[in-house]
């Protein structure tokens, strides 16, 4: 793959903490895994193998996962276990999307052992394949002459926490006799890399057997969610050629951008003010082309606001070639999402397809991505996930000196701001005594003509607070103890420390998935006594976790207790519809019945359903979420 190299994360820390003293670390925890489990208290990862007619057999090959239908946990069909992360958030372009992290967290999202210890190395993360059968194929005997290789990308960090040489990436097999054999291994190093393919051809006959399996397992240092490797696009396949490194294959690769053009997030009622000073010019994503030769690959998407398609196109048929074994970078038009019905929150569920028209792709479970942007009651530079953490560097500055960061927003009406919300984590440093105020200022000194530091909110000094709005790692509100109404106009948010010490706020390495993801946000700022109080930009790639919310007060992050207790509408759509159908999640079972009653489709842990087969009519859609919730809802199919 054809993609450019990020600079090492050991050189941004270097360099950023001899200038301006604010730096990033790495996490200790998976806040979307402890959601998760908080959410689904009575989940358990069960790996089940193929079922042929009732028995229970072992997996024939090929045998293939590049983990896009994939959220959170591998498939349990393919992986006898779910210590990985699925998320495509950590690695830098991928060949498709969604990879296999590994890092140093069990599948709960907690450190292994309960260690954060960076002089301490042990087992990591392991991923391990379902038996898979290369004992016969239709009675004959496998055998090397089969030519049965194992390919497979990786990728070392990515956006993720540094690795080095203590950290170790290996594969291995598992013989006739039981034992595994190492077969590849990969040290670990401080850069990222792009990611590269490795073949591992089958040459020894003691791997041909009923329950042949592979396994990644990693030796690491105990650091957390860090010591990132990332795997993709796993093949176990006969009659292949080690040379023959392509696919006939194309892929959706990144996450679309906001359709915003400063921001990820905002409330609706602002962006309303002015809609097209907001939106962005276009839509854009990566995608890949695996191929070995040129491919005319076209994109359609489409939207719905709240439920109601604000758009849908159809495939170009003027898309330009796209290069064999490359990324490109593509560009969809931008759409109206305004004078939608405002009912506090706007949910704008997107879908983007790519396709090459009139040739078949082999592979088309990752030609489609579906995904939802939210307009609620705050601005947010960033994604609502954390890579790393963020704050004042406490080996190389002096303690006994103030530090402050502050936050730009510009607000686009008048409103009142009710609360901060700062996402606190806790890492290599425990920040939990360290003190610190809230601060809102008007202006900064030197900072777009300003002639000095305007303070017009400060909080008492305070400790950071860990998820206890919530029961989770995720953002902690802080409410305002004082109205403070805002005319439109920029401010910034943020805070003041007396003395320097890492805060760990969280970090959002891909900078909420905007257009150019490796750059540094301009609207932080950051000073010290020790650089003659003067504001400086000179902060790390990436955005920082920390929203202003605005209007009237209400609950900010509850627990997920209190969010269940509400009425909660399941969102389908397109609905009419003539072929797919979708979900705004994953829902653990899916029932069609018609209008008399009969059960017409059933299926099991989807989020989008083709209903195509069904004639045209009323129908009710029954869906069972993974912690024992039931939803109906009505859908009309038309397929004429």
């Amino acid at each position: 793959m054809v993609k450019t190299v990020l600079l090492s994360v050991f050189f941004l820390l270097f360099n950023f903490a001899t200038q301006a003293q604010v730096t990033t670390y790495s996490l200790d925890r998976n806040a979307r895994l402890q959601e998760f489990h908080l959410n689904n208290p009575n989940y358990v990862f069960q790996a089940s193998s193929k079922n042929k007619l009732g028995t229970r057999d072992t997996l024939d090959i090929p045998f293939f996962d590049d983990f896009s239908q994939s959220t959170l946990f591998p498939d349990s069909i393919l992986w006898l276990n779910n210590q990985v992360h699925i998320n495509n958030q950590f690695p830098i372009l991928p060949p498709t999307l969604n990879v296999a992290t590994f890092d140093v967290l069990d599948p709960q999202g907690i450190p292994y052992r309960n260690t954060l210890n960076r002089n301490f190395k042990d087992a990591g993360d392991s991923l391990i394949s379902q038996p898979i059968n290369l004992s016969s194929n239709g009675g004959r005997a496998y055998s090397v002459a089969d030519s049965i290789i194992l390919s497979f990308y990786y990728q070392p960090n990515g956006y993720g926490y540094h690795l080095n040489g203590e950290d170790i990436l290996r594969l291995w097999f598992k013989a006739k006799n039981g034992l595994w054999f190492q077969v590849w291994s990969k040290v670990g190093e401080s850069k990222s890399r792009d990611f590269e393919q490795v073949m591992i051809p089958l040459l020894d006959s003691n791997f041909f057997h009923a329950g042949f399996q592979f396994m990644f397992t990693t030796y690491t240092r105990q650091v957390g969610n860090a010591n990132h490797w990332h795997i993709d696009y796993v093949l176990l396949d006969k009659d292949r050629d080690r040379a023959e490194t392509t696919y006939n294959d194309y892929a959706i690769q990144t996450t679309p951008t906001s359709l915003l053009k400063d921001y990820w997030a905002m409330p609706y009622e602002h962006f309303s003010q002015d809609p097209d000073a907001f939106m962005d010019d276009s839509v854009r994503l990566s995608v890949s082309n695996l191929a070995g030769i040129d491919k005319r690959l076209e994109i359609r998407h489409e939207a719905y606001a709240n439920g109601t398609m604000v758009t849908t196109t159809a495939f170009p048929t003027n898309a330009n070639n796209h290069d064999a074994q490359s990324t490109r970078q593509r560009n969809l038009p931008i759409y109206s999402i305004a004078n939608v019905p405002n009912t506090g929150e706007v949910n704008v569920q997107r879908i983007v397809a790519v396709r090459e028209a009139g040739v078949p792709n082999d592979i088309t479970v990752n030609d489609q991505f579906s995904f939802t942007q939210i307009f609620h009651d705050y601005y947010a530079y960033d994604d609502g996930t954390a890579e790393q953490n963020f704050g004042f560097d406490e080996e190389s500055s002096t303690k006994n000196t103030i530090g402050e960061v502050a936050y730009g927003f510009n607000v686009a009406k008048r409103d009142t701001l009710y609360a901060i919300a700062t996402y606190f984590n806790q890492a290599v440093y425990d920040g939990s005594r360290n003190r610190f105020k809230y601060r809102i200022w008007k202006e900064l000194k030197g900072v777009n003509g300003g002639l000095g530091d305007s303070i017009i909110y400060e909080s008492e000094e305070m400790t950071p607070t860990y998820s206890i709005a919530n029961g989770q790692r995720t953002f902690t509100p802080f409410n305002l103890d004082t109205v403070l109404v805002l005319d439109p106009g920029r401010y910034y948010i943020g805070w003041w420390q007396g003395s320097i010490f890492n805060l760990n706020v969280g970090w959002d390495m891909n900078y909420g998935n905007t257009q150019n993801m490796q750059r540094k946000n301009p609207n932080l700022l950051a000073k010290t006594a020790e650089i003659l109080d003067e504001w400086s930009n000179d902060v790390p790639e990436g955005t920082l976790m920390m929203r202003p919310h605005f209007g009237s007060k209400r609950p900010l992050y509850a627990s997920v207790h209190s969010f269940e207790k509400k009425k909660f509408k399941p969102i389908i759509y397109p609905n009419p519809t003539r072929s797919d159908v979708y979900f705004e999640q994953e829902y653990e079972q899916v029932s069609i019945v018609n209008s008399q009653g009969q059960e017409v489709l059933l299926a099991s842990n989807v989020s989008k359903l083709s209903v195509s087969n069904l004639q045209s009519g009323l129908y009710f859609v029954v869906l069972r979420s993974r912690n024992g919730e039931q939803f109906t809802a009505r859908l009309v199919i038309i397929t004429h």
